[in-house]
């Protein structure tokens, strides 16, 4: 699933950033390709990032930005009601250490169907 078909057009843009682990990977990403794995790192585009090959290539860097902490909570499946306490770097830690919370419930779920056999 890609995240427009997850979220639609709700993040109100095309490309976004994710900072790379190393500058040998590809940094920015579409929202018509499933999300990579959601980090406890989230960075600003360097002013001097340089486009990978894996990049789109036909887009303005100026343009670009990492995703918001709420975005990327909306990806881990965190309802819009969910209040999020703490600093800026405790919430990006807090979801990109979480496991999604539809995953959860899913499993969650089939364990209780399988205990009450």
């Amino acid at each position: 699933m890609t995240i427009r078909d997850y979220l639609g057009d709700r993040l109100n843009l095309q490309y976004y950033y994710r900072h790379p682990r190393s500058y040998a990977r590809r940094g920015i990403f579409s929202i018509d390709e499933p999300s990579p794995t959601i980090r406890g790192v989230n960075r600003p585009i360097p002013p001097n990032y340089k486009l990978h090959s894996g990049d789109p290539q036909d887009i303005d860097l100026s343009t670009i930005r990492p995703l918001s902490t709420i975005e990327r909570s909306y990806i881990q499946t965190f309802p819009d009601s969910f209040k999020f306490w703490g600093t800026k770097t405790n919430l990006e830690q807090m979801i990109g250490n979480s496991v999604p919370v539809n995953l959860a419930f899913f499993v969650a779920s089939n364990i209780l169907k399988l205990t009450q056999l």
